[in-house]
């Protein structure tokens, strides 16, 4: 569940980036930034944890 919530995110920041006309090497740069970040807060919160145990 994690991965697709940062998932989600990352194509609508894409978006607004190209939308900024935004180089495709810049983009990408924020984009994994942005990913790394995300991923960390999601995987460390409890309750994101809770809610994908009880999924499986």
């Amino acid at each position: 569940m994690s991965q697709l919530v940062c998932l989600s995110n990352l194509e609508n920041l894409n978006a607004l980036f190209i939308q900024e006309k935004e180089p495709q090497t810049e983009r990408l740069r924020k984009l994994n930034q942005i990913a790394i970040q995300q991923m960390k807060l999601l995987t460390d919160d409890s309750r994101i944890r809770q809610l994908e145990a009880r999924d499986k």
